[in-house]
């Protein structure tokens, strides 16, 4: 169900206008769901999937430790890849699946956090 709401939430950041760099970067720190562009900002996107009714909602999953635990991914991202000093910002994106296996809904959430006072 997460590579499905990954691919979900890949196609539709691509409809909203952002073009997609990358799927699952992983690293010894973990993994970036998805890495886009918007204009000249990088996009580092934390997708969360679950099946409706299934508790809270797929964002609140997204705790202070994951924060920065994607803040950190990202700075490696940015330094393996020479990018220098870009703009970025931190989005998640929220998948939910009916029970018969239908997306029910997605909620995009750009600039969800902040890692600038890490």
């Amino acid at each position: 169900m997460g590579a499905e709401g990954e691919a979900v939430a890949a196609r539709y950041l691509k409809k909203q206008g952002l073009k997609v760099i990358e799927q699952n970067y992983r690293s010894r720190l973990g993994e970036i769901d998805v890495v886009a562009r918007d204009g000249s900002r990088w996009v580092f996107v934390e997708v969360k999937t679950r099946i409706e009714g299934d508790g809270d909602p797929p964002q609140s999953a997204v705790t202070l430790r994951k924060q920065r635990r994607l803040a950190r991914l990202a700075q490696e991202y940015i330094l393996r890849r020479r990018l220098g000093e870009v703009p970025c910002r931190f989005d998640v994106v929220s998948v939910l699946f009916n029970h018969e296996g239908r997306v029910s809904e997605i909620r995009h959430l750009p600039a969800a956090f902040s890692a600038e006072s890490w």
